[in-house]
């Protein structure tokens, strides 16, 4: 995939976070503190810490343990991220890392029991969500949908925790057999014609789908109509803690 065929992005903030995760995969300086770099947080690693307390009121509602947290904290060992002392059992965490632990929580809610073997995501960050997901679950295979250059930083860093069984994508490759498609923001930030390619190569072919839909370029009742076609769909509107975003749409859909 090309930087132009993120839709909604202005290329004014494409351009420095493609720079930054080129840097940070060939320079360790800028990987170890990547996550603070003011090219890479308007993207990511932006979430305040008051918004964190609210992804901690979120997390309780699930029963999770002290060992549990600590795990998900690895997240918070590499790339520099900013950390904020919260009480306990949370203790020192990037609020981006809470907000890992609520997708991931709700996630594997969502999936219910079962073996989960193959999972994709479409769009990737660093690699945060992998990694937190793989802290509730043993799947076979995680397949990761993104641009070059942020794929080149993922492979870097989830090679920090040994993680062998990811693949990486920087072309819409086919797919089969997927249990769990997952995309949190990126699908609806693409433009029409990709978002029709993964609807058609990846999408179609998942048991169950785990979305985050913000205000993207395309209208997102087209995707949402497409996909009723194929599976149930369930759709909650959430105000968003960043006002750009807008409402965020999360969505489910099992396969009929």
């Amino acid at each position: 995939m090309k930087n132009k065929d993120w839709g909604c992005t202005p290329q004014h903030t494409i351009d420095p976070y493609v720079q930054v995760c080129t840097e940070a995969v060939e320079n360790e300086s800028t990987f170890s503190k990547f996550k603070k770099d003011p090219r890479y947080t308007p993207i990511l690693e932006h979430v305040s810490p008051e918004q964190g307390n609210k992804y901690i009121d979120g997390i309780s509602q699930y029963d999770i343990d002290e060992e549990l947290i600590n795990k998900f904290k690895e997240n918070d060992t590499v790339g520099g991220s900013s950390l904020v002392n919260y009480d306990k059992p949370y203790g020192s965490i990037s609020p981006s890392t809470l907000r890992y632990i609520k997708n991931s929580l709700d996630i594997s809610y969502f999936y219910g029991e079962g073996e989960l073997n193959k999972i994709v995501e479409i769009g990737g960050g660093y690699g945060g969500l992998c990694k937190s997901i793989s802290c509730l679950c043993d799947f076979d295979q995680y397949h990761i949908y993104d641009i070059d250059s942020a794929s080149k930083l993922q492979q870097k860093y989830l090679s920090q925790f040994n993680m062998d069984n990811v693949v990486f994508h920087t072309e819409i490759d086919e797919i089969k057999d997927v249990d769990l498609v997952v995309s949190n923001y990126a699908y609806s930030e693409l433009n029409g014609d990709l978002q029709e390619q993964y609807y058609e190569k990846v999408i179609k072919n998942a048991k169950k789908v785990y979305m985050i839909l913000n205000k993207g370029e395309v209208d997102r009742e087209v995707f949402l109509e497409r996909a009723k076609k194929d599976f149930k769909v369930r759709v909650e509107q959430v105000l968003d803690f960043w006002p750009p975003n807008g409402y965020l749409f999360y969505t489910t859909m099992t396969r009929k």
